[in-house]
């Protein structure tokens, strides 16, 4: 495709999403469910066999979550899209422009990450998928912000959801994978979390010793608290007397 008919296919697109939101919904909605739908039994089968950090979603999760995103993110679409016309400032309509090449560019990785991990049972890669999905959420929402706050406010938690689900492969591509790249991951988590062991238990005896020494101080205090009473109260009796 040239150059003049890729430029004329956006404006097209832009133009329906604008038109007609029940598109600008459905074109997340159906895309995901084509995307998913042929590797649902997969899915399943390599999400439970797993090994998964404690806070990962149960399965069923996913497809309710999913499909509140995409109706979401569809929307939010369709807000940006209004923005396209020849009556906007062409400084918005150009935001609006580029907000909508990466909200593209990020349904081609979100689409893409399930037949990788799922179909594929590629862990490294879709790791970087989702990671450029995450990445491609953050520009978008950074550029429909500027076009239309209601649009921006749309896309927050489909970014923070991607954010989650970019932490989840990363910890399963690292306890589940294998080659040198996640063995070197391992040792760098073991690694880091010794550190952290330790920093905890300095911490720990630390504020032991601190506390130790806050109750030597205040034992100390009260005794020279109670001489300095008990010497006053011997100096008035001897001027009583």
């Amino acid at each position: 495709m040239s150059g003049d008919n890729l430029h004329q296919a956006c404006q097209s697109l832009n133009t329906n999403l604008a038109r007609y939101p029940i598109m600008a919904v459905g074109l997340p909605l159906v895309g995901g469910f084509l995307s998913a739908t042929p590797w649902r039994d997969n899915a399943k089968i390599y999400y439970e066999s797993a090994r998964k950090p404690s806070w990962a979603p149960p399965a069923r999760a996913f497809a309710p979550v999913w499909t509140a995103l995409y109706i979401s993110i569809g929307y939010a679409s369709h807000l940006v899209a209004l923005r396209t016309g020849p009556y906007t400032p062409p400084l918005i309509r150009d935001f609006a422009k580029t907000g909508l090449g990466l909200y593209g560019l990020n349904l081609a990785f979100n689409f893409a990450f399930t037949p990788i991990r799922f179909g594929m049972n590629k862990l490294g890669a879709a790791l970087v998928t989702i990671t450029g999905a995450t990445v491609s959420s953050v520009a978008m929402a950074y550029y429909y912000f500027k076009v239309d706050k209601h649009a921006g406010y749309l896309t927050i938690p489909y970014v923070a959801w991607l954010g989650y689900a970019t932490a989840l492969s990363y910890d399963t591509w690292v306890n589940n994978a294998q080659g040198p790249a996640a063995d070197h991951a391992r040792k760098l988590g073991k690694d880091v979390n010794d550190v952290v062991q330790h920093a905890r238990d300095e911490i720990k005896d630390a504020a032991v010793h601190i506390k130790e020494d806050a109750r030597d101080a205040a034992r100390s205090i009260n005794k020279h608290a109670k001489d300095a009473v008990n010497h006053a109260s011997h100096k008035v009796d001897e001027e009583l007397k």
